[in-house]
């Protein structure tokens, strides 16, 4: 039996060939130092967004310094607003609207009196509907 015998990448040789003396790196390495997936970087390959570099028939090696690229801020300059350092001031309600609300809540606080559920059971919330409902459209037939 034969043994086939694949010679190591020589990434050094690789980026002598390309014109530059910087290290290239796998789709692997590459989503490693950016922090992403292994597929987000090949996505970013496919649309155009990072450039790679076929190394013989199966291996993609990128460069280092085209990594930047894919970084920018996640809004334009222009788009940065400083926070405001101003509170909005309301201004103090007058005796009217005072007395809207104080009439407001002796309406709610009866409301809330008249309709109490809470020592009424289930069956007797039915009973109680079934009465209103015959005296307002009169007996079931």
């Amino acid at each position: 039996m034969t043994k086939l015998y694949a010679p190591p990448i020589d990434t050094h040789r690789a980026s002598q060939w390309l014109g530059e003396d910087e290290p290239l790196y796998s789709v692997a390495e590459a989503a490693i130092v950016l922090g992403v997936s292994p597929s987000t970087v090949w996505r970013w390959i496919d649309a155009g967004k990072l450039p790679a570099y076929r190394v013989g028939p199966r291996s993609i090696r990128i460069r280092r310094s085209d990594l930047p690229a894919t970084i920018r801020p996640a809004r334009a300059a222009e788009e940065v607003r400083p926070m405001a350092t101003e509170k909005q001031a309301f201004a103090p309600p007058n005796q009217q609207e005072l007395a809207r609300r104080h009439a407001l809540v002796k309406e709610i606080l009866a409301n809330r009196a008249k309709r109490s559920i809470s020592p009424l059971t289930s069956s007797d919330l039915v009973h109680m509907a079934r009465a209103q409902e015959q005296e307002a459209y009169g007996r079931p037939r």
